[in-house]
């Protein structure tokens, strides 16, 4: 499937056009494919599709055109809650197809070659972009910077042309472009050095005329010194119009490297924004930044070498710092590129401003490149630019105060690529290294460092493994003649402040790959200000990545962490350090933990003592789940740590996490975090920390894929063990509630029925809380309910609603299970209307406000048998496959089955009762539940009018 955005929006299949009628729908889908597979938000197409005035329910309006594009499409249209997402094969796209042709162009050194891909490029416009779907205001705002690109490749094509000497053929061409945009200098200059070739002078000084009176009169401007020098020299009929007058510039550019893979895509970006539209008395600029060893330097060269023919005038090169890794002055700088520039050491001013003006008038009005290696900040940098030309910088962080450059960050290789260039070093290949790849943390420095050894000395490729998988010995097998990657680090650290080494080392601790500043103050033992500005003086350097600026989020790729892990060994007081860490992060999930809506009973105090109070972070984890949204990486490593030397903050921190990861429905990360807690504190003295997380560990396997009896059973009866233990009655009740739901999956219901007596014992025997109350009345509801005694059980599922905590997610549960249980009495619920639209319209605040994406689909089920039972089919249709949708990507056999019989009850209400039994009948073979979900199931099968006996 091809898609045309380059003038009216089409798809084509197979040589035929696919119709798309809605002007609104082809718009939709050309935003999703100006950046294929790149999510959009909703919100973000809302206000695309209907600029002015909306519908009524823009979301679900929204929904029914992803659904018709998903109808045409043979491609996926993922959602999720970035946004939407369409994922087109690679070159799907004519703009695609037109800046691939151009990139090439771009590289091709041959002029008739680069003028064929060049006209290629150019004959894929059809118009202008996205030209009959929307607004001209709406259409520059999404196809603005497009537009810029075409016309800087028309410019390149006349540039192309006239160098082969075809200005004559180029005439009409020029006329029109000229007419088109009568205020583009380049354009002008074109078509009158093309008409002056031609034998045209007074034409050519007509078309400068032209221009005068438009820039005048539309923009009230002068043109630029380039076209006026043009008319000049066509008034004098100057030579250097016809000739190509020999360049003596200065070529310092070092050996390119004869290896340099995985870096096209960066090259080939930057490359376009320096050979884009020049900008008077600004240069063009770039910044490749990254961390030691990702090879910017070698990625710069290159890049010079690639550009060097666009710029003859001269391509200067200089480094920033010396050996030692210190900043050279920008006067020094300045010295240098006079003297290659040609002035005499003797004709040098002597002053900063000076020097830098002298530079500035050297380069003025020359198509020169200077490229500058390992800066340090914006300040050094801005002594050194010119007011033209094209400027390439490499640095350890992006130069923030240079606002007009383009920045892009280095990154660690993939492993693919990284395999590639560690095969190609050494000669053996990529499969033959691969398993040495992920110890080299996709560093170029690293891979050539182990691929020069194995090229050179021969070694034994398994040995080299071994050695490298021990981080202990893994820096100082890195190292291969003056190339080193501890040496790297170690030089760069040295020029650290000591407080900024000190926080290297203890950063080790953090173990997550991202993380927040906020780490960095319990480790330092200071405020988040002052621990933010150390970690900056880390990222300054590079030793820090910088992965993400809003909000910010630091990183160590591998090589580092292992550097910090050995310094790490050297700090003193590491106990104290570590304990003030983790009782830190302690601290902030629990303030997290208290906000996430979740519901879910603790006996373990939310109050937490010990650590530092951070209260800008304390803030931010008061927003509950969305916070842990960011920094559960982080929360997992801690208990990790914790679980290694203090158990007993592992398992606070596991008891903390639970509630939050039932809300976001993260059933293996719930799993594995409930198991590592409850190992740390298994028989000890946390026996109420153990009990809750043996019940967190059943839960979380009771909602996985596979909750067989046989692994719950053992887990069950550690629970009501722990339990037991703890002496708590409201930790019994849980645990025997639990093990009720292993006898509704067991299908025995008298054993059901015994513990929702025991349960109900121990409620009116002890003074228990109204959430474990709650739960005694929901075990009874069930046992009722699979007896067939519906009245009852909205009796006790009632009852539960009013002890659960209002606004919960535990309550929200508890509103769905009371709306299941009415839907099962024999009237199908319609007795109950005003209690079923009361409980769906209670639950969907709730499960929204939590962001309960699971809970939604589970109110969207019961939503929609409302919906039918109110007569509104569409509505109905809309909100089951909508929780389908959800329930595809997140399986939930419960939901799955209360969804099909929404579908059912939906069929019937259309008249298609065979319809109606084939999804039900389905249902019910495929569920693997032998429980509430298959009995549920068959009482509607009976209660829809299927019959008795059981349909499978």
């Amino acid at each position: 499937m091809e898609f045309r955005l380059l003038g009216p929006v089409q798809i084509w299949s197979g040589g035929d056009q696919v119709s798309l009628k809605r002007r609104q729908e082809r718009l939709l889908l050309a935003v999703l494919l100006l950046e294929p597979g790149k999510a959009v938000a909703a919100q973000r197409l809302i206000e695309l599709l209907w600029p002015d005035a909306m519908p009524t329910n823009p979301r679900r309006a929204l929904q029914v055109y992803i659904s018709r594009l998903r109808t045409v499409l043979d491609v996926e249209l993922t959602s999720g809650r970035e946004g939407y997402a369409l994922m087109a094969p690679s070159g799907s796209t004519d703009i695609e197809q037109y800046r691939s042709l151009v990139a090439h162009a771009r590289q091709q050194e041959d002029l008739e070659q680069r003028s064929k891909l060049l006209t290629d490029a150019l004959g894929l416009w059809r118009g202008p972009a996205l030209a009959d779907v929307t607004t001209e205001d709406i259409r520059q705002r999404l196809c603005g910077g497009l537009e810029e690109e075409h016309w800087a490749a028309e410019e390149l094509l006349l540039t192309t042309e006239l160098a082969l000497g075809h200005h004559q053929e180029l005439l009409p061409r020029l006329a029109d472009l000229t007419a088109a945009q009568p205020t583009r200098e380049t354009f002008a200059a074109a078509s009158m050095l093309a008409l002056y070739r031609s034998g045209r002078q007074a034409d050519a000084l007509a078309v400068y005329t032209s221009l005068v009176r438009r820039l005048d009169e539309e923009l009230g401007l002068e043109p630029g010194t380039e076209v006026r020098d043009l008319q000049v020299a066509i008034l004098r009929q100057d030579p250097s119009l016809d000739l190509t007058v020999p360049s003596t510039a200065p070529r310092e550019l070092p050996a390119d490297v004869g290896l340099l893979i995985g870096r096209d895509d960066v090259l080939d970006e930057l490359s376009a924004a320096l050979l884009g539209p020049a900008r008077t008395g600004v240069p063009a600029v770039v910044c490749l930044y990254g961390a030691a060893g990702t090879g910017k330097s070698a990625a710069a060269v290159r890049l010079g070498h690639r550009l060097a023919d666009s710029f003859p005038d001269g391509q200067l090169f200089a480094r920033l710092q010396d050996v030692n890794g210190q900043s050279l002055p920008p006067r020094t700088i300045l010295g240098q590129l006079l003297r290659s520039l040609g002035v005499d050491g003797s004709e040098l001013p002597e002053s900063l401003e000076e020097r830098s003006a002298l530079l500035r008038s050297l380069l003025a009005d020359k198509a020169a490149l200077l490229v500058f290696d390992d800066a340090m900040d914006a300040g050094q940098l801005r002594p050194l630019l010119p007011a033209g030309g094209a400027v390439i910088i490499t640095s350890r962080r992006p130069m923030l105060g240079l606002e007009d450059a383009t920045h892009r960050e280095l990154l660690p290789l993939s492993d693919e690529t990284s395999a590639e260039l560690l095969g190609a070093v050494s000669g053996l290949g990529s499969a033959r290294v691969a398993e040495v790849v992920p110890h080299c943390a996709g560093l170029p420095l690293a891979l050539r460092i182990v691929g020069a050894r194995l090229a050179l000395i021969h070694e034994d490729v398994a040995e080299v493994v071994q050695t490298l998988a021990d981080e202990s010995q893994r820096l100082d097998y890195l190292i291969a003649g003056d190339r080193a990657v501890r040496a790297s680090l170690d030089l760069t650290l040295s020029t650290a402040t000591p407080e900024a080494r000190s926080l290297f080392a203890r950063l080790a601790l953090v173990g997550a790959d991202e993380f927040a500043p906020w780490v960095a103050a319990p480790l330092l033992n200071t405020d988040e200000a002052t621990a933010a500005a150390v970690l900056e003086n880390l990222a300054a350097l590079g030793l820090v990545q910088l992965r993400r600026l809003t909000p910010p989020r630091y990183g160590l790729h591998g090589l580092v962490r292992a550097r910090s892990a050995e310094l790490l060994g050297e700090e003193p007081g590491r106990g104290e350090i570590e304990q003030r860490y983790l009782e830190t992060v302690l601290r902030l999930v629990a303030t997290a933990d208290e906000h996430s809506g979740h519901g879910i009973a603790s006996l373990v105090p939310i109050a937490v003592e010990g650590g530092l109070h951070l209260p800008a972070t304390a803030a931010e984890a008061a927003t509950g789940a969305l916070w842990l949204d960011r920094e559960l990486p982080v929360a997992r490593a801690a208990l990790d740590l914790a679980a290694e030397s203090l158990p007993h903050l592992a398992g606070l921190l596991a008891v903390k996490l639970t509630g939050y990861l039932t809300v976001r429905d993260e059933r293996d990360a719930r799993e594995a975090i409930a198991t590592r807690g409850r190992d740390a504190v298994a028989h000890g003295r946390d026996a109420v920390v153990e009990a809750e997380l043996d019940q967190a560990l059943f839960a979380a396997v009771a909602q996985s894929a596979s909750p067989s009896a046989e692994r719950l059973a053992p887990l069950g009866k550690r629970a009501l063990d722990s339990a037991e233990r703890a002496g708590s009655p409201e930790l019994l009740i849980a645990a025997l509630a639990q093990l009720k739901y292993l006898a509704a999956v067991q299908s025995d219901l008298d054993e059901g029925l015994r513990l929702d007596e025991r349960m109900l014992a121990i409620v009116e025997s002890n003074p228990v809380s109204e959430i474990y109350r709650a739960r005694a009345h929901d075990g009874f509801a069930g046992s009722l309910q699979l007896r067939d005694r519906i009245p009852e059980a909205l009796v006790q599922r009632r009852l539960a609603c009013a002890c659960s905590p209002q606004g919960s997610r535990v309550h929200a549960i508890r509103l769905i299970l009371l709306a299941e249980t009415a839907i099962l009495g024999s009237d199908l619920g319609a007795g109950q209307l005003d209690e079923l639209l009361a409980a769906v319209g209670e639950a969907r605040p709730i499960v929204e406000g939590i962001g309960d994406e699971l809970g939604g689909a589970h109110v969207d089920n019961l939503d929609a048998i409302t919906q039918i039972l109110l007569g509104d089919l569409e509505a109905a249709t809309y909100l089951l496959d909508r929780a389908a949708e959800i329930f595809e990507r997140r399986p939930d056999e419960t939901g799955e089955g209360i969804n099909a019989v929404g579908r059912a009850r939906l069929e019937l209400a259309h008249g298609r009762a065979a319809q109606a039994r084939e999804i039900l009948r389905a249902a019910i073979a495929n569920i693997h539940d032998t429980g509430y979900t298959v009995w549920e199931l068959k009482q509607h099968w009976r209660l829809l009018g299927f019959g008795t006996d059981s349909p499978v």
